[in-house]
């Protein structure tokens, strides 16, 4: 598709003929076609954020074309060009903006700050998916923020936020009882307190990452098996303190539980994993050679002893 600039036009043939059979044309500039309709929906969000702040620059009405579709849209999602987005950039992609569903950081520096964040949060109360993944340049205070104005959150990434404390993921647990996916991830503050303290706030969990919190004991698993019963996937990679005593409630307990990622767990073993594999448990960890090999049938074959 050849790029459209404010003095590009779109021909429209109208097949009507004249006596001399000459066909006849009207033109349409390119920011004369129906934004909401036609620019924004067709060819606006097939382009990446890059190219829409070229556009930006073209004119001013393909500026305000680009702050409209901006305003209206329902998505931010950065992870593209996190690394080179600056703070003044991310606020024109954010300003005015109230109506966001879909909010994607992961990887975001320097053009994000706690005072940004709680701007934005405030303004966009109807936010449902967040992922903060690996900013490390905003802390609780932009998750209290949010907790409070977000509360029909139902899916929350967290990995790498190595900044997230107890009281934060209890002010989280607490306001947005609606997460149905919950990814704390190397979120190495949280303990098995915090851990339980979202369990019974957030009945309606289906996906739920505690992978390399080295705090996380048996004590909490055995409350997520009890107390999750929507729980589809369960990733506890790298927790070194839990062991077959918590894994096996699972099987009894946790029945829809249809994925575990166990890798790094020393203390798991095939005791407390069969079970799951014979509901037919997605594992992250291979069983026993053994159980590969099927029963043997009848007495052992006999050698073929050959002499020459």
């Amino acid at each position: 598709m050849q790029n459209l600039c404010d003095g590009d036009v779109v021909m429209e043939h109208s097949c009507k003929k004249t006596d001399h059979e000459e066909c006849t044309c009207s033109c349409i500039s390119f920011v004369e076609l129906p934004w909401e309709d036609v620019v924004f929906p067709y060819i606006f969000s097939c382009l990446p954020i890059q190219t829409l702040f070229r556009l930006r620059n073209v004119s001013q009405q393909c500026k305000e074309m680009v702050r409209e579709y901006f305003r209206t849209s329902t998505y931010v999602n950065i992870v593209r060009v996190a690394s080179r987005m600056t703070s003044e950039a991310f606020q024109i992609l954010t300003k005015d903006r109230c109506r966001i569903l879909y909010l994607n950081l992961r990887n975001a520096k320097d053009c994000i700050s706690d005072d940004i964040l709680a701007s934005l949060f405030r303004s966009n109360n109807r936010l449902q998916k967040v992922d903060l993944s690996n900013c490390s340049t905003v802390s609780n205070t932009s998750i209290h923020v949010m907790s409070m104005n977000c509360r029909n959150l139902t899916s929350l990434i967290l990995r790498e936020c190595h900044w997230l404390s107890v009281s934060g993921l209890n002010v989280i647990s607490m306001n947005c009882q609606q997460l149905e996916n919950v990814d704390l991830t190397a979120c190495w503050n949280i303990d098995d307190d915090a851990v339980i303290v979202l369990i019974m706030c957030c009945k309606k969990l289906r996906f739920l990452s505690l992978a390399k919190i080295y705090g996380i004991t048996d004590h909490a698993l055995e409350f997520v098996a009890r107390e999750c019963p929507c729980l589809n996937h369960l990733n506890v990679q790298g927790c070194w303190r839990i062991s077959d005593d918590s894994i096996r409630l699972f099987a009894e307990y946790c029945k829809s539980l249809g994925a575990l990622q166990i890798r790094e767990c020393r203390d798991v073993t095939e005791t407390s994993l069969s079970k799951l594999r014979a509901r037919e448990v997605k594992i992250d960890v291979r069983p026993p050679l053994s159980l590969y090999r099927g029963p043997r049938l009848g007495p052992p074959p006999k050698r073929l002893n050959v002499q020459i």
